[in-house]
């Protein structure tokens, strides 16, 4: 009597999709994919930090100023579901000056990892020559639906400043969105 094959061979490729699922689901203690950046900015100007954390599960971002959950109402904090965070300070006062801000993601696996920035603040009248600025600020405009709007921003620096759109405080991926274009106009 011959023996058939297609029962051992089912199991087999049941077993491997069930390992398949289960490494696809394990826990992952807590990464940091996108770091806070030091910065220096002028006083009475704003500035956002960003981080970006992954993990399984997705950890929470925590943001601190000088090892301090934040409580002042001129910063913002956001966070999207792919672990993209974003701490904005709005407006940036002198007394921010050689703050240390931090990031810190936990999801209850491993240990928690942390990622610290510097700020500097510069008074507006101490800037140094060649300092990066926006000389003018995008404005909100109002378009009908499935209209262009667009949306200007002049900088001035030197070197020339790379410009960072955001929408709603988070960075704008203007290469995988059709939606987004940038055009850079005067000296390159």
């Amino acid at each position: 009597m011959k023996r058939r094959k297609w029962p051992y061979l089912t199991f087999l490729l049941a077993s491997l999709i069930v390992y398949a699922v289960a490494e696809e689901t394990k826990d992952d203690g807590p990464s940091l994919i996108v770091q806070p950046d030091s910065s220096v900015v002028p006083a009475d100007t704003r500035i956002s930090f960003f981080c970006r954390a992954d993990g399984n599960p997705l950890p929470n971002v925590v943001w601190r100023r000088n090892e301090h959950v934040i409580t002042d109402t001129r910063y913002t904090t956001k966070t999207l579901s792919n672990g993209l965070s974003t701490l904005r300070i709005d407006p940036v006062l002198l007394e921010d000056s050689n703050t240390t801000i931090s990031c810190t993601a936990d999801n209850g696996v491993g240990t928690p990892i942390k990622a610290e920035a510097t700020l500097t603040v510069l008074p507006a009248d101490q800037l140094p020559e060649g300092f990066p600025l926006i000389e003018a600020h995008p404005a909100l405009k109002s378009v009908e639906q499935g209209r262009t709007a667009h949306v200007t921003c002049r900088v001035e620096g030197d070197p020339r400043p790379k410009v960072l759109w955001l929408r709603d405080l988070m960075p704008i991926d203007i290469r995988s969105n059709p939606r987004y274009s940038v055009s850079t106009l005067g000296n390159p």
